[in-house]
């Protein structure tokens, strides 16, 4: 017999574009950055999602010098990643973990040139906690073809399940799964996606 659940649903969606300032503005802080507030801020942004963090520099003697991130993941746990500056006027590849919010972020010493703090368009969150199957998935695209992913365990996590999505904006594409859906083990599902390949994504799973 064919396993029966309650279904919920849970939405993702991006409502700001990457950029190097999203989080704190260039600035040559002596202790904590200024963050931004409001709707796409480094107080969240999007819907139930979490973002890569960036550091860019705009001069070249600041490479010995750290960034230390304080906020929430996608999991609404307390998240902490360092990131250090480069040497030179660029952007940093990004944080590891994908931030819901920032709260803090103190660098080591004052830097020399002005640094500001932005996003990547990696996008991750988490769809359950613990077990579950995923039934449907909805996916919205950004303008562009590319994969959304739902992994297992952590948004590092082994893709199990991963809907295409087509190249103009907005246009949905739906996935029903027989049976008794995709399973997720221990440790719950995650979705990832490209901010350019996607921009919302709704998701039904067992709850």
């Amino acid at each position: 017999m064919s396993f029966m659940g309650d279904v919920k649903s849970k939405f993702f969606e991006t409502t700001v574009a990457a950029g190097v300032a999203v989080i704190a503005a260039a600035a040559q802080p002596t202790s904590t950055f200024t963050l931004t507030t409001g709707a796409g801020s480094a107080a969240g942004m999007g819907t139930n999602i979490g973002r890569k963090i960036t550091a860019t520099t705009s001069g070249s003697s600041d490479g010995d010098k750290t960034v230390a991130l304080v906020g929430v993941g996608v999991d609404g746990e307390a998240l902490s990643e360092t990131i250090t500056l480069l040497g030179s006027a660029a952007t940093t590849t990004g944080t590891t973990n994908y931030f819901a919010s920032v709260t803090t972020a103190t660098v080591s010493a004052q830097p020399a040139a002005n640094v500001s703090l932005g996003i990547l368009t990696d996008t991750g969150g988490q769809v359950f906690a613990g077990p579950t199957r995923i039934r449907q998935a909805n996916v919205y695209s950004g303008g562009a073809i590319g994969n959304v992913d739902f992994r297992s365990g952590s948004t590092a996590g082994t893709s199990l399940l991963t809907v295409r999505t087509n190249a103009t904006a907005g246009n949905s594409t739906t996935v029903n799964i027989p049976q008794d859906g995709v399973y997720f083990t221990v440790g719950g599902a995650f979705v990832t996606f490209d901010e350019t390949d996607c921009n919302a994504v709704t998701v039904y799973y067992d709850g």
